[in-house]
């Protein structure tokens, strides 16, 4: 693929905050619940308040191109509880705005935030090979909400680091 061709549309949506109001909120923080409520695919990358600084998805290269062709990658900026957010979706709005899906707050300051979906772990493909192991959901990211610039600058929303691994 044809690095120009990896766009990542910025529009305007004021509807998404009846989409997000509609979610599920997490009582804790995503790092609270980090190994309690849920697990992920890959390390959490957070910084020492909560804030996470790398997210890890798990695509197959067609799925990956299909998503960027298909301008799936977002950022929208929207208004939800009275702030101005920017949204990076990671996925169709379809996946992202399930009502099932998980708002977690990344700290108590309620200024960025992640969607995730939990998933069982066996149709993910893992397995707990100690029956003593708790099973936990995965947690799948959908999308990172922010109202903090410092950390989440919009110019990095509109052209992240895409790190491609192709297994061998």
């Amino acid at each position: 693929m044809n690095p120009d061709q990896m766009t990542i549309p910025y529009i305007t949506d004021t509807n998404i905050a009846s989409y997000l109001d509609k979610m599920t909120f997490a009582k804790n923080t995503f790092k609270s619940d980090y190994e309690k409520g849920y697990d992920t695919e890959y390390g959490n990358d957070m910084d020492k308040r909560g804030y996470i600084i790398g997210i890890e998805l798990s695509l197959y290269h067609e799925r990956f191109i299909d998503l960027v062709k298909n301008q799936a990658f977002k950022v929208i900026r929207t208004e939800w509880r009275n702030t101005e957010f920017h949204m990076i979706t990671f996925y169709y709005a379809d996946d992202v705005f399930k009502p099932e899906n998980i708002i977690y707050k990344l700290t108590d300051e309620e200024d960025a935030f992640v969607i995730v979906e939990l998933i069982e772990p066996e149709k993910l493909g893992f397995h707990y090979t100690d029956e003593k192991d708790q099973k936990r959901p995965i947690a799948l990211f959908k999308a990172l909400i922010s109202s903090i610039d410092d950390i989440y600058p919009l110019e990095y929303m509109m052209k992240p680091e895409f790190i491609l691994r192709k297994d061998i």
